[in-house]
C-alpha cells in the first residue's frame, strides 16, 4: 500500500510539474541555438556534390561525370537504341548528334530547322526526329539518310512515341493535336483540343495519355476521342510518367489561378487508375524539367542542376547538384544509367557510381542581433566543418574568412562575433555523413525600450437612470463620466530587444524633493490602478524602471527608466464663497472660488434644489487658473426664502459647493 501511495504521489508531481511547465510564458532567450536537421531545412543550403536524404542526412553525392559535349546552344530530347549508343535533338540549329558509349559524338543530321524537339526510336532502328518552326517529322533509317516523313501543319511537333504495335504517334503546338503517321506518311488526326500545345504524350497499358500547356490538361485519348483526365493549377504539364504503383504521375510548372504571394512553380500530381487526383508533392523554388520512374518513387530533375528522388510518399531526397548545369533532359538507359542534358550548352552528363568531391554551404542564418559563439555540435562522422560571419544578411567582403577546419564535435566555433552565421560542411570518405547540427550563440544584451507611460485620473461611466434617480442632486450634475476620486489608472508601453520578459519598478518624487521613493516592485503587468488617497496633495513626478532582471544574471541585466512629467495630486474640492445682494426681485450673485493645487474647469449654480443648472462665465472669460471670480443676476424671483446653490469644478473634477440663502420682499 505504501509502495502504490508513493508512486501515486510522484504521478501527481509529475502532472503537476507538467502544468507547471506548459502553463509558464514563452519567452524570448539570448542564447539561441540554430538548429538544422530534416530535408526541408537544409535544402535551402548549397549543395555541391553532397546528397541530402529524405530524412535529412548529409552523404557523399554520386558524382556528375561529364560525358560528352558536342556543338550545341540547347539539348531539347534523348533517346537510346539497342546497341546503347545516345542521341540527342538539340537547338537552336536543328541538328541531331550520336554519341557512343565512349561520349564521341558524332553530327548524324543537320536540319534546316531551328530546333529538333523530339525523337522517337523503332524496332529497326529508324529514328524519328519532330521540328520547329514548321513541324516536320524527320525519319532516318540505320545507316541512311534522313527524309522528311510528314508534314503536321503545326508549328511545333513537341513529343513523339510509339504505341506497342509500332505505329508512331506525335503531339504538336500551333495548332494543338494527337496524330498518328503511317510510314507512307500519311497522317490521321485522333485529337484536336482547344489547347494551343500539346507538350508531352504516354503509351502505357494500351492507353494513350498526352498533356497540355497553358491550362495544364491531361487528356486520355482512347476511340479517337479525348477525354479530359485531370487539370491542374498549373499552366503546363511536361512530362507524364506511370510509376510501379499503377498510378500515373504528372510534372507541372508555371502558374494559372494560383495566389503570387504563395508561388508554387513545380508540382508532381499521381492520379490512380480509378481518376483520383491529388498533389504529390510541389516545390516554389526549383524548375521542374523531366520525371522518370525509379525503385519505389520518382527521379526528378530540376533547371538548377538538382537531380532529386522522391520515395514512395513523396518525400524528397537531392541526389546530386551543379548549379552551373541547368538540365533540360533526363534519361534512364536500359543499364539502369542516368544522363542529363544541359539546357544551355550541348553538355551530357552521366550519374557516376563513385563519391564526388564537393562540400555543402547552408543557408545564412540571422540571430537578430550581436551575437557571442558558443559550440557546434552534430552526429556523424568524417565531417570537416568551417564557419564564417558577417553583419550583412549576404556573405561579401565584410564577413570573416572560413574559419579553420573542426573535425569534432563539441568545439567552440572560431568565427567572430557577428549578427549572422553561415556553415560550410567537407564529408572525408564514401562513408562520411553528417546530421542534427546545431550552433550555439549568445546574443548580447540590449536594454529594455520604454515607449510611453500614461497618467490619468480613473473614470467611470455614468451611471444607469434607475441608479441616477437616487443619486443626490448634485452627484447627479457631474456630467457623462466621474473620477472616482483617489484613483488614477497607469498604463505603460515597453519592450525587449531579446524578447525577453520585462519586470517593472515605479517610483515617486513630490515637488520639491530629491529622492525617490520605491512605490511598487518586480510588477509584470504594465497597467496598474493607483490609489492616491493616503499620498500628500501636490505636483509629484512617476520613475518607471524597465529591466530583464528576470532572465539574466545580476551582472547581465539591465534595465532603462522613463520620468514622467509632473502631475498634480488633488483629493480636495475647490473652495467657493458666495455674495448676494438683493435688489427687488433681482439678486447680483459675486462668486469666488480657488483650489489649493488644480485649476478651475467649470461653475454652475441652482436655484432652490431645481433640476435645471445655469453654467457661470469666468469674469476674465475663461477658467484657466487655481482662482477665479464670477458673477451672475437672477431676475423677478418670487417673494419668499430662496436657496442658490453653487458647484464648482476643478480640473480633476473635484467638486466643491457651497449655498445661500436669501429673502424677497
Amino acid at each position: 500500500m505504501n509502495g502504490e501511495n508513493t508512486h501515486m504521489k510522484q504521478a501527481i508531481l509529475v502532472r503537476a510539474l507538467l502544468a507547471l511547465l506548459l502553463a509558464a510564458p514563452v519567452s524570448g532567450e539570448r542564447h539561441r541555438v540554430w538548429t538544422q536537421f530534416g530535408y526541408d531545412a537544409l535544402i535551402d543550403g548549397r549543395a555541391h556534390g553532397v546528397s541530402i536524404t529524405a530524412n535529412g542526412t548529409l552523404r557523399p553525392a554520386a558524382a556528375l561525370d561529364s560525358f560528352s559535349t558536342f556543338n550545341a546552344e540547347r539539348v531539347w530530347s534523348l533517346a537510346e537504341d539497342e546497341t546503347g549508343t545516345l542521341y540527342a535533338a538539340t537547338g537552336d540549329n536543328g541538328r541531331l548528334y550520336a554519341i557512343d558509349a565512349q561520349g564521341n559524338s558524332t553530327l548524324l543530321f543537320d536540319s534546316p530547322e531551328i530546333s529538333l524537339h523530339s525523337l522517337a526510336l523503332d524496332e529497326e532502328g529508324t529514328l524519328y526526329a519532330g521540328s520547329a518552326p514548321d513541324g516536320i517529322i524527320y525519319a532516318i533509317p540505320a545507316g541512311g539518310q534522313p527524309t522528311v516523313l510528314a508534314h503536321t501543319g503545326s508549328h511545333y511537333v513537341w513529343d513523339l512515341a510509339l504505341d506497342d504495335r509500332g505505329h508512331l504517334h506525335a503531339v504538336t503546338g500551333e495548332p494543338a493535336s494527337v496524330l498518328r503517321v503511317a510510314d507512307d506518311g500519311a497522317i490521321e488526326k485522333l485529337f484536336e483540343p482547344t489547347d494551343r500545345h500539346l507538350m508531352t504524350m504516354l503509351f502505357t497499358d494500351g492507353a494513350l495519355y498526352a498533356s497540355s500547356a497553358q491550362k495544364g490538361r491531361i487528356y486520355h485519348i482512347e476511340r479517337d476521342r479525348g477525354r479530359l483526365l485531370f487539370e491542374a493549377v498549373e499552366e503546363e504539364i511536361n512530362g507524364l510518367v506511370r510509376g510501379d504503383d499503377g498510378a500515373l504521375y504528372a510534372s507541372a510548372i508555371g502558374h494559372r489561378n494560383v495566389d503570387e504571394s504563395d508561388p508554387v512553380p513545380s508540382a508532381i500530381y499521381r492520379i490512380t487508375p480509378d481518376g483520383a487526383a491529388q498533389r504529390w508533392w510541389s516545390d516554389s523554388h526549383v524548375l521542374l524539367r523531366d520525371i522518370a520512374p525509379a525503385d519505389e518513387g520518382l527521379l526528378v530533375a530540376t533547371d538548377e542542376g538538382r537531380v532529386l528522388h522522391l520515395d514512395a510518399q513523396g518525400h524528397p531526397g537531392l541526389l546530386t547538384q551543379d548549379e552551373n548545369f541547368r538540365i533540360s533532359r533526363m534519361l534512364q538507359t536500359a543499364d539502369g544509367a542516368i544522363y542529363l542534358a544541359d539546357a544551355h550548352s550541348g553538355q551530357l552528363r552521366r550519374l557516376g557510381t563513385d563519391s564526388a568531391e564537393g562540400h555543402y554551404e547552408s543557408r545564412v542564418e540571422d540571430f537578430a542581433s550581436h551575437t557571442r559563439w558558443g559550440r557546434v555540435t552534430w552526429r556523424g562522422s568524417g565531417v570537416q566543418l568551417a564557419t564564417r560571419s558577417g553583419n550583412s544578411p549576404e556573405p561579401d567582403a565584410t564577413w570573416s574568412a572560413w574559419s579553420a577546419t573542426q573535425r569534432e564535435s563539441g568545439l567552440i566555433i572560431r568565427s567572430p562575433a557577428a549578427r549572422y552565421l553561415q556553415y560550410r560542411v567537407e564529408l572525408e570518405g564514401n562513408d562520411a555523413y553528417l546530421e542534427h547540427i546545431a550552433l550555439h550563440g549568445l546574443r548580447a544584451n540590449l536594454p529594455p525600450q520604454i515607449a510611453s507611460l500614461e497618467i490619468q485620473p480613473y473614470r467611470t461611466q455614468q451611471r444607469s437612470s434607475n441608479q441616477q434617480q437616487q443619486q443626490a442632486p448634485q452627484q447627479q450634475r457631474s456630467g457623462k463620466a466621474t473620477q472616482t476620486r483617489s484613483l488614477y489608472r497607469l498604463r505603460w508601453q515597453a519592450s525587449d530587444p531579446n524578447g525577453e520578459e520585462l519586470l517593472y519598478d515605479l517610483y515617486l518624487r513630490g515637488e520639491g524633493q530629491t529622492q525617490w521613493k520605491e512605490a511598487h516592485r518586480n510588477e509584470e503587468r504594465t497597467s496598474l490602478l493607483w490609489e492616491t488617497a493616503t499620498m500628500p496633495e501636490g505636483w509629484t513626478q512617476i520613475k518607471l524602471v524597465a529591466s530583464d532582471r528576470g532572465e539574466n544574471p545580476p551582472e547581465e541585466a539591465l534595465s532603462s527608466e522613463y520620468v514622467s512629467p509632473l502631475f498634480a495630486i488633488d483629493n480636495s474640492p475647490p473652495r467657493v464663497e458666495i455674495d448676494a445682494h438683493v435688489k427687488g426681485r433681482d439678486v447680483q450673485v459675486h462668486i469666488d472660488v480657488s483650489d489649493r493645487i488644480s485649476a478651475l474647469k467649470k461653475v454652475q449654480y441652482s436655484v432652490d434644489y431645481g433640476d435645471e443648472e445655469f453654467t457661470v462665465a469666468a469674469a476674465d472669460g475663461v477658467y484657466d487658473s487655481r482662482a477665479e471670480r464670477a458673477q451672475c443676476t437672477l431676475s423677478n424671483l418670487a417673494a419668499g426664502e430662496h436657496v442658490i446653490a453653487v458647484q464648482a469644478w476643478d480640473a480633476l473634477d473635484n467638486i466643491g459647493t457651497q449655498q445661500i440663502i436669501i429673502q424677497i420682499d
